[in-house]
């Protein structure tokens, strides 16, 4: 029986009256009801519509369905002889309903479901159709609302797998920033480690060195005490012989005294006034080597340290540039592709800024630039933009001094005003005047002005530089901040 593998039970009975089909006809739409249903059905009305999908009919006497007939014959012919097997054909119903998902049967009527209700977004069977609560609904077979819906939530997908990929974009750039921070902790750690290695290297060194003061000073010193002792016991070796030889004399007779006497006059006799033990400077110096100790060590470790007064950012650092350890040199290199994106760096513009805004006030710094073709030095606004291609000009919120090749020395203006300067540079020195707001550049060499911003629009900025890019080896010089030199100044406090 072949039908019993294509067509389940319930494709055999009549969506109208649940029974199994009676003459059954077929509609233009395809959907098959016993010739009595479908003529009650459409019993006083002028529109022939399908009681399953609202389709239109146009056929007055629509035509008989022979396969269907045949089969719901053949389908009670077996169920006649199924009657006398009863125990079978209760097993293999059961196995038939278990082919069948729940999910697929309304829960309510146990009917298949039909239909879709636009309106409550519900699947319906085809007495759910015909309830009060679905009355005036829009309904459409399940087939076509399943098509539709499908296609909406496959468009729907789009931006959701656009989103995908941003949060997956974002986890990648998190990932790589967790990688820089655990590198740039090592480094860090490293460089602080290396600097305060240095500083216990040399606090061993002048700790050893002035031990080595004492120590000479104190054996120079027992030395003369040892010099000194050697010459007493000898003066009190010698004193004991004459008080001892005297004594003995005075037990002599008068006549052997007297012959003796005469010695006495001609010996010389040390007195201990001759001598001092303790001379000035006798006893170790002990101010000169403890006075102060811990303040001259200072004032000497000053020529072991250097003070930059601007340092780097070197999380504002364009990913093409490499910076010192000390953060007072950036040169340009290849690009850096494990750096990650942060919103402070400068994506595409070959610079890097300082550390922090500059307060109001002066402030001067150098910038050793060599024989290097192209740069730019300067300030920029706080809130100046750091992605994309900048228009370096003053409008922007950069005032700079910029050397381009060819020896043409530009102040960023706009447009950008080009300058003669007598003799190349090898350092500028940048003066900010916050107070004035205005911002000067100068040949360190002689002091000779090369340019002035005035009416700086704010005091909130920043020192700007870029050493440019590199071409075919040439402008690979970096540029780098010039150390300040540092002095100790002492100024006596007058008491009340």
């Amino acid at each position: 029986m072949t039908y019993q593998a294509l067509i389940s039970e319930e494709d055999l009975h009549c969506p109208v009256c649940f029974e199994l089909f009676t003459n059954p006809v077929v509609l233009e739409c395809s959907h098959s009801f016993c010739r009595t249903c479908i003529d009650n059905c459409w019993n006083g009305q002028f529109t022939r519509i399908c009681p399953v999908c609202r389709a239109s009919c146009l056929s007055e006497r629509p035509p008989a369905n022979l396969a269907l007939r045949n089969i719901v014959e053949n389908f009670r012919v077996r169920q006649q002889s199924n009657v006398e097997e009863p125990e079978q054909s209760s097993q293999e119903s059961q196995e038939r309903e278990s082919t069948q998902s729940p999910e697929e049967r309304c829960a309510t009527h146990g009917k298949r479901f039909f239909f879709f209700c636009e309106d409550d977004q519900e699947t319906l069977c085809t007495v759910c159709q015909y309830s009060k609560r679905h009355k005036d609904h829009q309904l459409i077979p399940l087939e076509e609302a399943a098509k539709e819906l499908k296609e909406m939530v496959r468009l729907s997908l789009w931006p959701l797998k656009e989103d995908l990929m941003t949060f997956q974009t974002q986890k990648d750039e998190c990932l790589k920033t967790t990688q820089h921070i655990k590198e740039q902790t090592r480094l860090t750690r490293d460089l602080i480690k290396k600097d305060f290695e240095q500083l216990r290297h040399f606090l061993r060194l002048e700790e050893a060195a002035r031990i080595s003061m004492l120590e000479d000073e104190a054996e120079m010193k027992n030395e003369i005490m040892q010099e000194k002792l050697e010459d007493l016991s000898n003066k009190i070796v010698s004193l004991s012989n004459t008080i001892q030889n005297r004594e003995t004399d005075l037990e002599r007779e008068d006549i052997q005294f007297l012959q003796a006497y005469k010695s006495y006059t001609d010996s010389v006799i040390y007195s201990p006034q001759d001598s001092n033990v303790l001379a000035p400077d006798s006893l170790i110096d002990v101010s000169k080597h403890v006075g102060n100790l811990k303040f001259k060590v200072w004032e000497k470790m000053l020529g072991q340290v250097q003070y930059s007064p601007i340092i780097m950012d070197p999380n504002t650092a364009a990913k093409w540039l490499k910076l010192s350890e000390n953060l007072t040199s950036v040169h340009y290199r290849d690009l850096q592709s494990d750096i990650p994106n942060n919103p402070e760096r400068f994506d595409l513009c070959v610079c890097v800024l300082g550390n922090e805004t500059l307060s109001a006030g002066m402030h001067c710094w150098e910038v050793e630039v060599g024989n290097k073709t192209k740069w730019d030095l300067g300030v920029v606004k706080e809130s100046v933009s750091r992605q994309g291609i900048l228009n370096v000009n003053s409008e922007s919120g950069f005032w700079a001094l910029a050397l381009r090749e060819g020896g043409q020395y530009c102040a960023s203006t706009k447009p950008w005003t080009k300058l003669y300067v007598k003799r190349k540079p090898h350092r500028i020195r940048v003066c900010l005047n916050n107070n004035n707001k205005e911002l000067s550049f100068y040949d360190p060499f002689d002091m000779t002005h090369i340019y002035t911003f005035s009416h700086l629009p704010t005091k909130k900025l920043i020192p700007f530089f870029s050493p440019c890019v590199s071409d075919q080896g040439s402008n690979t010089e970096p540029l780098r901040i010039v150390p300040v030199k540092v002095a100790v100044t002492i100024t006596p406090e007058l008491a009340d």
